[in-house]
């Protein structure tokens, strides 16, 4: 009876063991999948130079996104919904590392506020790292996100990074009076992890970037920048 009880409990092992494996291989692989995607995606926008040819790939993209000493370098997507980029790649295929996606509330960079979401993976694609604003130096190094439109570099300066629990409604798109605009920018540069020199008002349109974050369970890493420039690329 003991040793039936111990092979029992050997085979059960040995199951996790094997399971444990092929979910590390499937993340990994997951993981190398996205890679390639992205860097192929990338070496097409590097080398091609008509205006948006990545709209022959996928139509529901807007604009291209850096993010200055980071490796954020992607395609930014639009869907019908703030779901389907969650969950598929910029070819719109099922991936775990989804896409960088605007809100599909948004009208590309007209609105107040253009709020830009991605995953935050563990292996630090995507907008992974995002995570830099928070520390201290990084931050203070005033790190430009630039994205490219139409010919055009619209240019960022970051004013406010923090993380925040879900009860916290960051995602204004467009707010109906300057006295609201006012109180918002207010709000995210008060919860800011380190104060910014830079100034904002309600004549300034404004991007927020957004991803998780592990502090806590559901939280958001947020990070928010004044658009100072428009240069012709």
């Amino acid at each position: 009876m003991k040793k039936n009880i111990k092979l029992l409990v050997n085979i059960c092992l040995i199951f996790i063991f094997v399971y444990n494996l092929i979910c590390i291989y499937s993340k990994l692989d997951g993981y190398k999948k996205a890679e390639k995607t992205y860097d192929k995606i990338q070496e097409i926008q590097a080398s091609n130079v008509d205006d948006n040819p990545l709209n022959k790939i996928n139509s529901d993209y807007k604009f291209w996104i850096k993010v200055d000493n980071t490796n954020i370098n992607y395609p930014v997507a639009q869907g019908k919904d703030n779901e389907f980029y969650l969950h598929n790649d910029f070819n719109k295929n099922i991936s775990k590392s989804g896409s960088i996606f605007m809100d599909y509330r948004n009208t590309l960079l007209s609105d107040t506020n253009t709020v830009i979401y991605g995953h935050n993976m563990k292996n630090k694609t995507m907008f992974s790292q995002l995570e830099n604003f928070k520390e201290k130096d990084f931050f203070n190094q005033n790190n430009k996100i630039k994205i490219t439109l139409n010919n055009k570099i619209y240019i960022y300066e970051v004013f406010s990074a923090y993380y925040t629990d879900p009860s916290y409604n960051y995602i204004f798109l467009n707010l109906k009076s300057k006295d609201e605009y006012n109180r918002y920018i207010n709000d995210i540069v008060k919860k800011s992890i380190y104060k910014s020199n830079i100034n904002v008002d309600c004549d300034d349109k404004i991007i927020t970037l957004s991803t998780c974050s592990y502090e806590l369970k559901d939280t958001r890493t947020v990070v928010h920048a004044k658009l100072i420039s428009v240069i012709n690329n």
